[in-house]
């Protein structure tokens, strides 16, 4: 674990983005309370911290991590592999949307371009089966979601307001059963395939 620690403050001395400490222990409660999830797919990899708390909750887990930045995909391998986790944590070099799998996950962490969340769905959604989880973060995006003022960045808000139109859709989609938790983290979606 001191590795991970090591992986982890690095990557916040330069600035990478990971996932909340709430968010990341949630993550992790969720996974462990649910012993059918061992296939997972992240959308997002950056240093690889995400996938190796993932991966070190149970020995029968696997990942498959898409990055499609070529810097970030060379340190999340170098980490997995000191990690020895290379042979259950893959990391490819890809856009998300591009990604095809013939295998099926019980979970999808997504963590990726938020304003593409709503088409990462529909794109893994034929790798899900009734009863796979898709999980997404962000959904606040640093309170900028429900209150647009905090932001004048034009390219933020034009992000935050597909953010905020993707959750509006998404608890209404009859496909999944949909729980926010808004005080987790920076905002955790938690969807179950049900149709």
């Amino acid at each position: 674990m001191k590795e991970l620690n090591e992986i982890k403050e690095i990557a916040q001395k330069e600035h990478i983005p990971l996932m909340k400490d709430d968010g990341i222990q949630f993550l992790c409660s969720f996974i462990k309370e649910r012993l059918s999830i061992m296939k997972i797919l992240e959308a997002g990899t950056a240093v690889g911290y995400s996938a190796l708390m993932m991966a070190s909750l149970r020995e029968n887990i696997t990942i498959d991590t898409l990055e499609i930045n070529e810097e970030m995909v060379k340190r999340a391998r170098d980490n997995i592999k000191e990690e020895g986790m290379e042979d259950r944590i893959f990391v490819y070099h890809t856009d998300a949307l591009l990604f095809e799998s013939a295998k099926y996950y019980d979970l999808f962490f997504i963590d990726a371009a938020k304003s593409q969340y709503f088409r990462y769905l529909n794109h893994f959604y034929p790798m899900s089966y009734v009863g796979s989880y898709f999980i997404f973060d962000n959904i606040n995006f640093h309170g900028i979601v429900e209150e647009p003022s905090l932001s004048h960045n034009r390219s933020t808000l034009q992000m935050t307001r597909k953010l905020k139109r993707f959750k509006e859709r998404i608890l209404k989609d009859e496909r999944f059963k949909a729980t926010f938790y808004s005080e987790i983290g920076d905002g955790i979606l938690v969807l179950e395939r049900i149709k």
